[in-house]
This record gives structure tokens, sequence and C-alpha cells, in this order.
């Protein structure tokens, strides 16, 4: 498969720690070069903010990789990204991934994750199960050549934030894909591992405070969330975890404490 990591031209620092991680699980990396917010959005998209507008055209770049691209899957980094120590082989080949699969969640964010009750043994002692629930964050995933295209056709017009658009069940997008969770997760954002935080990136910028919806946005949100179950049979075999571990030397016990976990030396 091939990793793409998403990078600034203005964010050299940021390009030399993720050419040092990608280093230490030995695997290469194809850079692509995001757009940058400083210089102004080349789309006005309202509700999203200018930044916004660049993250979710940044990935769009990707999505054209992947679905112009001879392989049947890519993945997609930011590039804050801290990797497991072990996620070199998992990110070697895609023999692994599920046959159904449109999308594979590589990150966790700490928070709770409604996921399937069936956890599908994958590689050296990782498994896939089914994503139920809403997982935000964009820092790492897998996408199916299949996938791309079709989201490239559905985000000719941006409404939402590009991990919404991926890994909300209230939006269209998610609730057509076949989506799973690596499980422990094999990446984090460095904010959440790192010893004071790491440094931070520029490409995904903090959450804005919640926008109130209309009413008809919120009708719709709850039509596209009930199809999604309907689509996937998820109202009752699901579980629900508060936390998808990340597999770290220093951190190898089954459910990791909610508070960021030190870097690796």
């Amino acid at each position: 498969m091939k990793c793409l990591v998403i990078n600034l031209d203005r964010s050299a620092d940021r390009l030399a720690e993720v050419t040092a991680e990608f280093a230490r699980i030995g695997i290469p990396f194809e850079r692509v070069a995001g757009i940058d917010a400083a210089t102004g959005a080349p789309v006005i998209a309202p509700p999203l903010t200018e930044a916004e507008v660049c993250c979710f055209l940044s990935h769009r770049l990707c999505w054209q990789i992947i679905a112009d691209g001879p392989d049947r899957y890519g993945v997609v980094f930011e590039d804050d990204v801290v990797f497991s120590h072990d996620a070199g082989p998992m990110l070697a080949d895609g023999s692994w991934i599920p046959r159904d699969a449109d999308v594979v969640k590589l990150e966790t964010f700490f928070v709770p994750v409604r996921l399937g009750g069936r956890h599908v043994p994958v590689k050296n002692g990782y498994s896939a199960t089914r994503l139920f629930g809403q997982h935000m964050g964009a820092c790492g995933y897998i996408l199916s050549k299949k996938a791309a295209q079709k989201l490239l056709k559905s985000t000719r017009r941006l409404k939402a934030t590009v991990d919404f658009v991926l890994f909300s069940p209230t939006e269209m997008t998610t609730a057509r894909s076949t989506t799973y969770q690596l499980m422990p997760a094999l990446c984090a954002q460095a904010q959440f591992v790192a010893e004071n935080g790491g440094p931070a990136t520029l490409i995904q910028f903090a959450p804005p405070p919640p926008r109130n919806k209309r009413i008809l946005d919120r009708i719709q949100a709850e039509a596209t969330r009930a199809l999604a179950r309907l689509r996937n049979r998820n109202f009752f075999a699901t579980q629900k975890v508060d936390a998808v571990p990340l597999r770290f030397p220093l951190a190898m016990q089954a459910d990791i404490d909610p508070n960021p976990i030190p870097a690796l030396a």
C-alpha cells in the first residue's frame, strides 16, 4: 500500500518529525503538499472555516491519488502521526484488510467508541472491528480505491469537515460505507501521546465550537444515522469501549489509561 502524508510547505519541522516516525517503523511514504489556509482557501464553503476547507481539500488530493492509482488500497496520514512500535508490518502490505472494507480507521482519540461485537483477527495480534459510532479524527486511515472514487464524487461540494464525512454516522458518506476500526489502534496524533503534547500540526486545527444546526439539518442527520444502523444491522450487536489502545512498548496493557502516555524514546 502507498502511504501518503499531508504536509504544508511551511511545516518543515513537522516533515522532519514524520520522516523520523516512518524511518522508525521502516516504511516509505509519499509527501502530499497540503493546501495552506494561510494563503486563503481556494473555495468558500460555509459553514466550514477556511482552515477546514483547506484541510478537506488536502485530503481530497490524497483520495485522487488513490483513485487514480493501481493499488486496491491506499493509506492517508497527517504529519503529526505517531505510530505504535509494530506498525511497520501492518503497513507493509494490505493482504490483511477485510475484503468488504471501504475505510479502516487506524487512529484513536482515546474516547468511547461504539464498535461491532465481532472482532476479526487480521495480523500480528490485531483485529478489525466494524465501526458503528462516531470516532472523529483523520490523522490515519486506509481507503479503498473504490471508496476514494465515490468520495471524490460525493464531496465536490463541501458541507462538513473531512473527519465527519469519513467517520460520522450522521453523514451519508459514512452511512453508505463499510468502515472498520483496527484494534488496537495503529497510531494517534502527537498531541495525545507526546510527553509535552508534541509539535502541533498546521493541517488540522482545533475543532471549532459546536454550531447550532437547523431543525431540518437535525432531522436529516438522525434519518441518516437510522439508515446507517439499518444497513449495518447494528441496533443491538454493538459494544462500547472506553479507548482503543495504542500498543507502545511502554503501554502493552489491554486498557490504556485515558491520560496521554509518554512518547517513545
